[in-house]
């Protein structure tokens, strides 16, 4: 007899024997990510809103790995102070976000920086000065 388990994202066929097993003999059986690994990876992730895709795109500046964990950190500090609204502070860029839900809600380029003014934001972090 198998049973089918699905864990989040990854669905696998695990096999039941009669006998009873042991944690780590139940672990081996199970070929995929577990649960909180998986989990881990979602929460870890940063999406941006439409319109800070578009801001992104057409500012030219580039997001590469470094640039997207250090706005994953920024968000994590922010989120453990309880922020709901952020501005983050990049060389080069700016964007405000919702740690709560790991969502870039707008992105300014440099140039523009000097002529806006940031309302309704709660926190701030300053990151690669």
């Amino acid at each position: 007899m198998r049973l089918s388990v699905i864990n989040r994202n990854v669905a696998a066929q695990v096999p039941v024997s009669q006998g009873v097993r042991t944690p780590a003999e139940a672990k081996g059986a199970f070929s995929g990510a577990s649960f909180a690994e998986i989990l881990g990876q979602a929460e870890s992730r940063v999406s941006f809103s439409k319109h800070a895709e578009e801001r992104l795109h057409s500012s030219g500046e580039v997001m590469d790995t470094s640039r997207l964990a250090q706005l994953e950190g920024a968000m994590d500090v922010a989120s453990s102070k309880g922020a709901r609204s952020t501005l983050v502070l990049m060389k080069g860029l700016a964007f405000v976000v919702a740690p709560q839900t790991r969502t870039v809600i707008t992105v300014i380029p440099e140039g523009r920086m000097k002529e806006s003014v940031f309302t309704s934001i709660d926190s701030a972090v300053v990151v690669d000065r």
